[in-house]
């Protein structure tokens, strides 16, 4: 049998970025690094070094994600599109401060300074195995530096998650997870996944309003140009140079084409990051806690809205280029009637030019007959005279017999410049 190519590396592809089992209590450290679609040898790089730095295995050339044991703590690296996460956790007892010490802390100070790109999310997450325990709002205050705290339930209420979704003095969002004391790693794991997936898809997510916000007074003010431009083609019979109109339009399509290249990826990656969000959000199946606000709700609040601006930013910027090139063909299809008009204008002006060539022509050519017959008459004369004095025109008079050759003469030159004239303007024949 013979295999397709892409076969194998399809089949592994189903089985990537797999879940990591894990048992509560422990604390985990939870990093996402844009570095750009270009950066991920630099990132592999980066990694290899902390792996080398505790004598452990690296990542295999072009890995795309790798689980190692370091010791101190376990890190999960994977490597996306535009960014790489770095999860760090480690299986230990957490105390009454479940944010008084983090994984984090154990990483090594220069290679954690040092790291290659920009930090876009970054969380503690503590899990700890009490969720059947009441916790009371002072202690949620306490350990979220008295920000407002969502609470809701998931899994069908086998975990409760907590958090606030701000970043505190570590520069560090927290997050409290408690789950129930027979929870299986397996599914610990897939859960935990889940939470930091559903928080790093959502900051990528919404990257794109900033360049929103800065696109709209940016379209705003071409879409007013182009009303601008549009009201001058509409007023009838004006006269605003051509030239000048189109210089205006192309600059405005120039503009208007530096606004979408700086975000049409963008709002395209945005969109497929909510959308993993609300897969994520149908996964944890997360439900109110009496007395705090739902993850849901806590999270789409804001995001929801930020999506919509973004689509209908991305749908301005793609109505503006079309009504752009409306207005361009517009301009286009007005510059060509009115050079199709002087050229008609031109054509006619050179067929009556033409005409009146021609009437001079067979004005002239009348007078050149008249004129060649009256020299040709003249010889004609003087060799008669001369034939006369001989005694060879037996008689004749040579004024008689010139003028009975005169319109002899006159049909043979007039009938001669014709066949001149016929064979010079005849067009020449094909081989």
């Amino acid at each position: 049998m013979e295999f397709h190519p892409e076969r194998e590396a399809l089949t592994l592809e189903l089985h990537d970025r797999p879940f990591r089992p894990m048992a509560a209590p422990l604390r985990v450290s939870h990093l996402a690094i844009a570095t750009g679609e270009r950066g991920g040898e630099h990132d592999h790089a980066q990694f290899a070094a902390l792996c080398r730095r505790y004598g452990k295995a690296e990542p295999a050339a072009g890995a795309k994600h790798f689980a190692v044991d370091l010791g101190p703590f376990t890190v999960k690296w994977e490597r996306h599109t535009e960014f790489s996460t770095y999860t760090l956790l480690r299986e230990e007892p957490v105390g009454p401060q479940p944010f008084a010490e983090t994984v984090f802390d154990l990483v090594p100070a220069d290679w954690r300074d040092g790291l290659f790109g920009e930090v876009m999310v970054a969380v503690h997450l503590t899990v700890t195995s009490d969720a059947g325990e009441p916790v009371d709002a002072n202690r949620l205050s306490r350990w979220f530096a008295g920000n407002p705290v969502f609470g809701c339930a998931l899994a069908a209420g086998g975990a409760r998650l907590y958090g606030d979704l701000r970043s505190h003095d570590d520069g560090f969002e927290r997050l409290l997870l408690r789950t129930a004391a027979a929870v299986e790693p397996m599914l610990l794991g897939q859960l935990v996944q889940r939470v930091l997936e559903l928080l790093t898809y959502a900051r990528f997510a919404m990257l794109s309003l900033p360049l929103a916000r800065a696109a709209s007074p940016r379209l705003e003010g071409i879409e007013r140009d182009l009303a601008e431009v549009a009201a001058t083609l509409a007023e009838a019979g004006a006269e605003t140079g051509d030239e000048a109109l189109l210089e205006r339009l192309s600059r405005l399509s120039a503009e208007l084409e530096d606004v979408v290249a700086a975000s049409n990826y963008r709002y395209g990656a945005s969109t497929a990051y909510a959308e993993i969000v609300d897969n994520r959000l149908r996964d944890l199946l997360p439900t109110a806690i009496d007395g705090h606000i739902d993850l849901a709700g806590y999270l789409m609040r804001r995001l929801a809205p930020a999506m919509r601006t973004c689509t209908s930013v991305a749908a301005r910027q793609e109505a503006l280029s079309r009504r752009a090139n409306r207005l361009s063909s517009l301009l286009r299809t007005g510059i060509e009637v009115r050079l199709e008009a002087q050229n008609r204008d031109l054509l006619e002006s050179m067929n009556r030019r033409a005409a009146q060539a021609l009437a001079l022509q067979r004005t002239v050519e009348g007078l050149s007959v008249v004129a060649v017959s009256y020299y040709a008459v003249g010889l004609l004369k003087v060799a008669l005279d001369g034939l006369d004095k001989a005694g060879r025109l037996g008689g004749l008079s040579p004024t008689v017999v010139a003028a009975l050759a005169l319109p002899v003469v006159v049909a043979a030159i007039w009938l001669g410049l014709r066949r001149f004239t016929h064979r010079v303007l005849e067009r020449p024949r094909a081989d």
